[in-house]
């Protein structure tokens, strides 16, 4: 099995690289497309405004976030891309909880680790 991402655990100044692994392998899932049945062709989608009936064009389109019924508050591509998260290489351990407090709904995807390339010792230890 090969590793989906190379990373560290950090807690500290204790940092130990690591190797992630997917516990379930979700690349071959099954996907199927829209088929014209008459002709076999591909379907295609279209975005009707809700107000006008219109056909909008993707260069038409902009996003929102609805924060009363029907009120919108609109995001251009920048500010959507400065909300993002920060992205990180390193698994930080800010604290230990017992597992029965933690909330099942709150799992979403499980990942098994294995020492990375000169974590064998500090991996064993921890």
């Amino acid at each position: 099995m090969r590793p989906i991402s190379t990373s560290a655990i950090s807690f500290g100044m204790v940092s130990i690289p690591v190797r992630m692994y997917a516990s379930a392998d979700t690349s071959s899932s099954v996907s199927f497309n829209r088929i014209h049945k008459d002709c076999g062709s591909r379907l295609k989608q279209q975005y009707i405004c809700a107000k006008d009936g219109d056909i909008v064009p993707k260069e038409d389109m902009v996003k929102g976030y609805e924060f009363a019924r029907d009120q919108y508050v609109l995001f251009t591509q920048e500010e959507i891309k400065a909300l993002g998260a920060v992205k990180s290489d390193t698994i930080d351990i800010v604290e230990f909880v017992p597992l029965s407090s933690v909330d099942r709904i709150n799992l979403e995807k499980v990942y098994f680790l294995s020492p990375g390339k000169g974590g064998d010792r500090p991996y064993k230890l921890l």
